[in-house]
């Protein structure tokens, strides 16, 4: 073989262990770098909690719902419970309540979100807006137009309606609560399931998955400082005695509390964050393919490569 052809051929080996250890800085490098996730939690809980961002307005269709407001509510006489039959505690309170379908409360944003389902099969929502601000209006439609709700207000359902009730949502969520002498209410079940952090749904691959233990308190709080809230939806029907949550949303991992345990954060580890990582996989098959084309020529780099190209140039 001449000294040119060695000169080439040596280039190329020198070529792909630099490329060996180029890939295992970028492998390293990528395993240093924080991960974005999908979380997907899906839980059956008593008690729930959500945060939702400024600006960022909800509405909830609320049939059947008793209004409880401090204050007096622009809502005519006929409306108001008597204080005797009324499910708002204290006298600070005072009750309200439409039959007419079709109730909506439209929620301005920056505002807290608590709730309960009841020991009787009802649910408690506790609504507070942040300090100087209003939560936003209730109406019915045909009924009732736009009535404001004041900083505070909590609704109450003696019976759920048949249709059930679902609240959409987008913000941080707390799903269950820590464990005490005087909470009933707790998470009763639930997983949680961490994909790729792919755009497209479709295209998410599923990395680890948990089950919540009852008792569990999980948070799925702001993953990018405000510009992608966690959404998700509480279902709650007449026939069970627990709220179904479905929520999802990015961050690098999740927390999770546990009774008697100071908690854990979760989140895939490093092996397989490296395997679910599309550009190492790319460069990875890269570097294969190179190597693979290297190692199938060296046979013929030394003095019988010759031979084999004369023997090639008969065939043709």
């Amino acid at each position: 073989m001449s000294k040119a052809r060695v000169s080439k051929w040596r280039v190329l080996v020198a070529l792909m262990f630099a490329s060996i250890l180029a890939y295992l800085a970028f492998v390293l490098w990528r395993a240093a770098v924080p991960a974005q996730w999908v979380f997907s939690i899906e839980v059956e809980t008593e008690v729930a909690e959500i945060n939702l961002p400024p600006r960022a307005r909800t509405q909830w269709q609320v049939d059947g719902v008793v209004l409880c407001a401090r204050g007096t509510l622009e809502l005519a006489d006929e409306f108001r419970v008597d204080p005797s039959a009324s499910p708002c505690s204290g006298r600070a309170w005072r009750a309200y309540h439409v039959s007419a379908p079709e109730q909506v409360l439209e929620l301005d944003g920056d505002a807290n979100a608590s709730l309960n389902r009841l020991p009787e099969g009802g649910l408690a929502m506790s609504l507070r807006a942040a300090e100087g601000t209003s939560l936003g209006r209730f109406s019915v439609v045909g009924v009732v137009d736009d009535v404001a709700l004041g900083e505070a207000a909590n609704l109450i359902w003696t019976e759920i309606p048949a249709q059930s009730l679902t609240f959409p949502f987008s913000g941080s969520t707390t799903l269950g609560r820590a464990v005490g002498w005087s909470n009933a209410g707790m998470l009763r079940s639930g997983t949680v399931s961490i994909y790729t952090s792919d755009e497209s749904a479709d295209k998410r691959t599923l990395v680890d998955e948990t089950t919540l233990m009852l008792g569990d308190q999980v948070r799925l709080g702001d993953a990018d400082g405000g510009e992608s809230w966690p959404k998700g939806f509480a279902r709650i029907s007449a026939a069970e005695d627990v709220m179904h949550v479905v929520a999802f949303g990015r961050a690098d991992r999740l927390r999770i509390d546990r009774y008697g345990e100071s908690g854990y954060e979760l989140k895939p580890g490093r092996f397989r964050k490296l395997a679910s990582d599309p550009s190492v996989a790319f460069f990875g098959s890269l570097l294969a393919a190179y190597m693979t084309l290297i190692l199938a020529l060296q046979p013929f780099a030394d003095t019988k490569y010759n031979s084999f190209k004369k023997w090639i140039r008969g065939k043709d």
